[in-house]
């Protein structure tokens, strides 16, 4: 059942969002994202639609979810809970939307489909198209938050930690990401993130490549992007190591990404914007000769999500860092045709710098 604190940080957060939703001049949301659900109201379920309102919070699940809404539900003042397997036809029938006006929703995760349904149903509002409301509100974390990612860092640091023990030749990419899948569930996580990524050799210079069944040999630079989950929350955590002794040119790029890597976390304080932060790591990349080898944003925001706000990009000139924000920080090169590297933590940030998560070895480790 939800703690007190819970209920409190939940009508804490519900107030936040009706304030933005009284600046954006509309009286009722609706709300499908699942991870944005869990956030405000704890529900942990796989099938959930919301719709705020000035005073009410109408939740909707289907039957299958009785005994878990019970068990897990923030129960907010005004909150309506609704059993049904048509939420729409439902909503109709209740008559909920007749005294609104203007209805947000965000269309970023909503289909036409369900946008003609939902246009029916809440006849004659309005259906006003916004962005998410609720990320805002969720880019600063709680000391609870904090402490449920923290967890899911040391499950994946501990397993990364367990696999460099594992690995040899031979193996291939899939082997390993299946050990840490496995190290990680025995440890505690919900599960993955995401589809882990294992990459060795010239794969590695794939920054999004999936573990195949390459196999692993003599040599190798492998990159490792794996994660876990805790109460709904998720780490991300990269790692780069070899198999076996690694080239002059491997080293003296690692220690380029190593430098940049440690630069941006000496820099990462509560005021910085993204983009100054970004650069930190970037025009030392660049400065080494490897600018068009870093293709991608130096992180993202961290919770509920794996890609929350803030986006910790070159782009993202105005927006500043905030205490309890959670990041990510990972620069990277990638040479195609030779072989790449990422170091990826996540960290909180604070007024004066950061705490670091995730706690695995940086240097490149040859095993």
């Amino acid at each position: 059942m939800p703690t007190v604190s819970q209920l409190k940080t939940a009508a804490l957060r519900l107030d936040q969002l009706r304030k933005s939703m009284k600046s954006n001049e509309i009286d009722g949301l609706v709300i499908t994202s699942l991870s944005s659900i869990r956030y405000l109201f704890g529900f942990s379920g796989s099938h959930a639609t919301v719709i705020v309102t000035k005073k009410n919070v109408h939740f909707f699940t289907n039957d299958l979810y009785t005994i878990q809404v019970q068990k897990e539900l923030y129960s907010v003042p005004g909150m309506k809970v609704h059993i049904t397997r048509d939420v729409w036809t439902t909503c109709k029938e209740l008559k909920i939307a007749s005294t609104l006006k203007r209805v947000g929703f965000n269309s970023s995760v909503i289909t036409v489909h369900s946008h003609r349904l939902i246009k029916k149903a809440l006849a004659p509002a309005v259906l006003v198209e916004t962005s998410s409301m609720v990320s805002p509100i969720t880019a600063v974390k709680s000391n609870t938050e904090i402490k449920s990612i923290a967890e899911a860092c040391r499950i994946v640091s501990q397993s990364y930690e367990q696999m460099l023990g594992y690995v040899q030749p031979g193996m291939t990419e899939i082997d390993v990401a299946n050990y840490l899948a496995a190290c990680t569930r025995e440890l505690g996580s919900e599960k993955d993130a995401f589809d882990i990524i294992v990459v060795g050799g010239v794969r590695s210079a794939m920054p999004h490549g999936r573990a195949s069944n390459a196999k692993l040999v003599k040599g190798m630079v492998i990159t490792v992007d794996f994660g876990c989950c805790v109460d709904g929350l998720f780490s991300d955590m990269t790692r780069t190591f070899c198999l076996g002794t690694p080239s002059k040119e491997v080293v003296e790029t690692f220690a380029v990404l190593l430098d940049a890597h440690l630069t941006a976390l000496d820099h990462a304080r509560a005021g910085i914007t993204a983009a100054e932060l970004d650069l930190c790591a970037r025009d030392l990349i660049t400065t080494a000769g490897f600018g068009e080898n870093f293709k991608h944003s130096l992180g993202h925001g961290l919770g509920y999500d794996v890609h929350e706000n803030p986006r910790v990009s070159w782009m993202n000139k105005n927006e500043k860092l905030v205490e309890n924000n959670v990041i990510t920080i990972e620069p990277g090169i990638y040479i195609p045709g030779k072989f790449g590297m990422r170091i990826e933590d996540d960290v909180v940030i604070k007024k004066n710098g950061c705490t670091i998560l995730t706690t695995a070895p940086r240097e490149l480790v040859v095993v």
